[in-house]
């Protein structure tokens, strides 16, 4: 039983001295990458004291043409936000925590997450498609970064293609 005990002490503290500190918030619909914000130019002070910080919201909208997200510094009535049917994700950021405070998916398991603060956590809206992730800054050079961008490569090798077919 103590060996155990020890076995698992061992591999919490491998665990806790290498995780990575969150240094960016990634938002990405659908595979591609809406927003890649470090989080020092996101997170606000209030006041002068340590402990008191503002929240910021990103109000992320479905739309035709792709999705957007625009930054908003303090509450916002969310009604007169978002246009009548138009899908929405609205996120927060305050101190070293994200969240997601509200969205229209009809299962609202993304709001019910608890909030995220360190690097390689995330929240996923499957009914959207969206992921937002704390990322730290190296991880742009990880294979799953590496994979995005050939696989961007990839679609732009295609399109080209296509455009030859049709002048063709």
């Amino acid at each position: 039983m103590a060996f155990f005990l020890f076995l698992s002490l061992g591999i919490f503290v491998c665990f806790a001295v290498n995780r990575k500190d969150g240094q960016a918030l990634r938002i990405s619909c659908d595979g591609q990458t809406v927003v890649n914000v470090p989080l020092s130019q996101i997170r606000l002070r209030h006041t002068a004291k340590a402990d008191d910080w503002a929240v910021r919201y990103c109000l992320i909208l479905y739309q035709e043409e792709g999705v957007s997200c625009e930054w908003y510094e303090a509450d916002f009535d969310l009604t007169s936000m978002v246009p009548e049917g138009r899908r929405f994700n609205l996120l927060a950021v305050s101190g070293t925590q994200v969240w997601m405070e509200a969205a229209d998916c009809r299962d609202q398991i993304c709001v019910h997450h608890i909030p995220i603060a360190d690097g390689g956590e995330s929240i996923i809206c499957l009914p959207h498609k969206l992921a937002v992730e704390i990322v730290a800054g190296a991880d742009e050079a990880s294979a799953d970064g590496m994979a995005r961008a050939e696989k961007a490569e990839e679609t732009a090798r295609n399109e080209r293609r296509r455009g030859y077919e049709k002048d063709g």
